[in-house]
């Protein structure tokens, strides 16, 4: 059976799930494979492009394309970012490798380009959109690579009992509500 990208995906994502970002490597993608190293590069190009895709599947079930911009029912930057957060969430170390993929080409992600389509109507210029965008992004990935980050520290028991993260989900709104209000208020 020969290897396909598909495998090699699915077996990194497994990896980043089980045990993090910091034991992905292509040796060991390879070895838990049964390939040598060279084997892979046949199918994704380097360690970036096989974050960049494994970016875009944690973020593939945030489905940007029906953010109403127009619904009356709340403010749809505020549900995606909301989303997006969940998606995050659900993978070891997800914040950190949509950031570093993010880095590598921002535009890659439908998720994260959709968040400055809908600032648009927000009467900001095109260059206080982008900066507004960039903010929620950094935000966003950074609040939750903190939480990750406090997950991973409290199960391996390396925290004191007295620190503890409360109402994870209210403080990350209150950000993003803090970041809408600010350029609302431009």
């Amino acid at each position: 059976m020969s290897l396909t990208r598909r495998q090699i995906v699915d077996a990194a994502m497994d990896i980043l799930r089980h045990y993090g970002l910091g034991d992905l490597s292509m040796r060991r993608l390879a070895r838990d494979l049964g390939v040598q190293p060279g084997a892979l590069y046949w199918h994704v190009k380097n360690k970036q492009d096989l974050l960049g895709v494994l970016a875009e599947q944690i973020l593939a079930e945030v489905d940007a394309d029906t953010v109403d911009p127009a619904a009356t029912d709340g403010d749809p930057v505020r549900r995606l970012a909301a989303d997006i957060r969940t998606a995050l969430l659900a993978v070891r170390d997800g914040a950190d490798v949509v950031s570093l993929a993010h880095a590598l080409n921002p535009e890659a992600l439908p998720a994260i380009a959709t968040l400055r389509t809908l600032l648009q109507d927000a009467g900001l210029t095109d260059q206080q959109t982008r900066w507004g965008a960039r903010t929620l992004t950094h935000f966003i990935l950074g609040a939750v690579a903190e939480e990750q980050t406090h997950a991973d520290l409290s199960a391996a028991g390396l925290l004191p009992e007295n620190v503890r993260q409360d109402n994870d989900d209210e403080a990350f709104l209150f950000g993003v509500d803090a970041v809408l209000a600010g350029l609302r208020a431009r």
